[in-house]
């Protein structure tokens, strides 16, 4: 929604959006509220260009075809991004909860973080990326 369109509308109107949850149009309620699915885990692939060439198509694949015989494909989101930086770096990936970060996977490396990170909940240390201290404000 335009902000334009947000500061015409009835305060009533926005204040009641706001409280319910529901997005209102001119006042008439928008069907119901979404509701998301809980699962055990999320996982993130980059399909950027870098990644794509360097076969991320197939570290997803693999990551699906794994948890499909651990049984698992139900309890994991597993969604392509466009980008997640580091491209030099590709085919990338992340998972949640925690946001271990997977660098330059292959797929026997895709099997091994979905048996032992996503099945048994221990990140593969070997394959994780580390994170750099954070900058600190001058």
């Amino acid at each position: 929604m335009r902000v334009s369109a947000i500061m015409t509308m009835n305060p009533k109107i926005l204040m009641e959006a706001a409280i319910s949850g529901k997005k209102k149009s001119n006042g008439k309620p928008k069907g119901k509220q979404a509701k998301v699915r809980d699962y055990e885990a999320h996982v993130l692939v980059c399909k950027g260009g870098d990644c794509k060439k360097r076969g991320s198509k197939d570290v997803k694949k693999a990551l699906k075809d794994e948890l499909r015989s651990v049984g698992m494909n139900r309890d994991v989101r597993l969604d392509s991004v466009e980008c997640l930086g580091l491209c030099k770096h590709g085919p990338n990936a992340i998972v949640y909860p925690g946001g271990t970060w997977y660098l330059g996977l292959d797929e026997g490396e895709a099997r091994e973080v979905a048996r032992s990170h996503i099945k048994n909940g221990e990140p593969v240390e070997h394959l994780a990326a580390e994170f750099r201290p954070k900058k600190k404000a001058n």
